[in-house]
């Protein structure tokens, strides 16, 4: 066994002997050196702030190879065979801080607790039609992020942003377009899948549409984001009670 342990942490973990050792007393240094490294090693393909795009969304809590710490390492280590994601060049230990990171991001709502009235608040999610685009379990539209866990995933202030500056931060499948036809026809929503040739969206009647670009006149991409600022709808305290609310769903526990 003396002569087993002196042989790397990856290389062993990399043969399903051994993984290597974190530092959860650390965890919250290591959250912050890890988002660093994540900038540099995986913001390209999975967004700065995890949310996804061309890679997962890491933000969900939910991993299809694993969410244990040993499994996010082996995971972020070896890469994925058979996909994108290649093995990272980093120290172990550059490693266990990038899993520290991804630990966060998928679990900061837990970390803060909203004031607020989270009853008073689940009214004014209705009052405001914002079931129209966001889902909660199997209600609600497909225009904007499903809110099921947000406030599991996302902490009171990324919320209170979300709400009175939505384009500060909206994941790539979410990102408005609007095409306008030949014909005078505007039509706006999300874009859905893009090539040289068709553009496919989701409109706001949450209707799929397509469309040949030959027809099009013009596709702006200049508002990202479809929500309205609800700054001026909202007063403080409906604002307050708004963010308690969805900080109160947590998915399935």
């Amino acid at each position: 066994m003396r002569t087993l342990l002196r042989f790397s942490p990856c290389f062993l973990a990399a043969a399903g002997l051994l993984c290597a050792q974190d530092n959860s007393s650390n965890a919250a240094q290591d959250a912050d050196l890890g988002a660093r490294l994540f900038q540099t090693h995986c913001s390209y393909c999975h967004g700065t702030h995890g949310e996804g795009g061309r890679g997962a969304d890491l933000t969900t809590g939910q991993y299809r190879h694993g969410g244990s710490n040993d499994e996010l390492f082996r995971t972020i280590r070896n890469g994925i065979p058979g996909s994108e994601m290649p093995a990272v060049r980093a120290t172990d230990n550059d490693v266990w801080q990038m899993v520290a990171f991804v630990k966060k991001i998928g679990s900061a709502g837990l970390e803060e607790k909203a004031r607020g009235d989270s009853v008073a608040g689940k009214s004014v999610y209705a009052s405001k039609g914002c079931a129209s685009c966001h889902a909660i379990g199997n209600d609600g539209g497909n225009l904007g992020p499903e809110l099921t866990d947000v406030g599991r995933r996302r902490g009171p202030q990324f919320l209170q942003e979300s709400i009175l500056k939505p384009e500060a931060d909206v994941p790539i499948r979410y990102r408005a377009i609007q095409v306008i036809t030949k014909s005078g026809q505007t039509v706006s929503g999300i874009r859905l899948n893009e090539d040289d040739l068709s553009i496919q969206l989701r409109d706001t009647s949450d209707n799929l549409r397509s469309f040949l670009k030959d027809n099009l006149r013009d596709i702006r991409r200049d508002h990202p984001s479809l929500m309205p600022a609800y700054g001026p709808m909202l007063t403080n305290k409906e604002l307050e009670n708004l963010i308690a609310y969805l900080s109160s769903l947590r998915g399935e526990q």
